[in-house]
């Protein structure tokens, strides 16, 4: 059963009373993505695919829209995910999981991203990013490319490769020369598939 906001999490219970109101208050980032999250808007796209009405409960969409944000965000596995909201009181608050309850096992969360499909988070991460910018949140002056470095050999230039990028290079040549309209009748053969197979 498809289940759209988390009720038990505004029943606090009596553990979530004991706790000072400073630890239940988001601050920073999770307090400006979690007014943006709470627009109901966001929801439609998971609703439309997923409006099962029968079954045993599921996990809230709230709640895995939350906790999808965190994994992309700070680039965590779903095993990884499901223990650091375990462990943090203010991102149990963010997803919407009481202090004292579970948080949904990773392998809830995989199936559920894959029943709702890759591109269905990726609209949302483009609307949570767009509201960001229309309400002046964030600043989308600089851009981060994590790039990785693969170690591989040096292909060292033998006899028959030289031979083989020099044909290559000269009918390269002849061919632009013809096309320019210069030497048209004169016969060329092309012998990169010659020297190709011979390589």
């Amino acid at each position: 059963m498809l289940i759209i906001k988390n009720e038990d999490f505004k029943q606090l219970s009596v553990f979530d009373q004991l706790l000072p109101k400073s630890c239940l208050e988001l601050k920073g980032e999770l307090a400006v993505i979690d007014k943006i999250l709470d627009d109901e808007s966001l929801l439609a796209p998971f609703i439309e695919k997923f409006n099962s009405k029968c079954g045993r409960h599921s996990t809230p969409v709230d709640t895995y829209i939350r906790m999808m944000y965190l994994k992309f965000r700070y680039n965590l596995g779903y095993e990884t995910l499901c223990k650091e909201v375990s462990d943090s009181i203010s991102w149990k608050v963010f997803c919407h999981i009481p202090v004292c309850a579970d948080v949904p096992d990773y392998t809830t969360l995989a199936k559920l991203t894959k029943r709702f499909g890759e591109d269905t988070l990726e609209k949302l991460n483009s609307l949570i990013l767009q509201k960001a910018l229309e309400k002046k949140l964030i600043k989308a002056k600089k851009i981060r490319i994590d790039t990785t470095v693969i170690k591989s050999n040096i292909h060292h230039p033998t006899d028959a490769s030289l031979l083989s990028d020099g044909v290559k290079v000269l009918t390269r040549l002849v061919k632009k020369v013809k096309d320019a309209g210069i030497a048209v009748k004169s016969e060329f053969q092309d012998r990169t598939r010659t020297v190709k197979k011979g390589y």
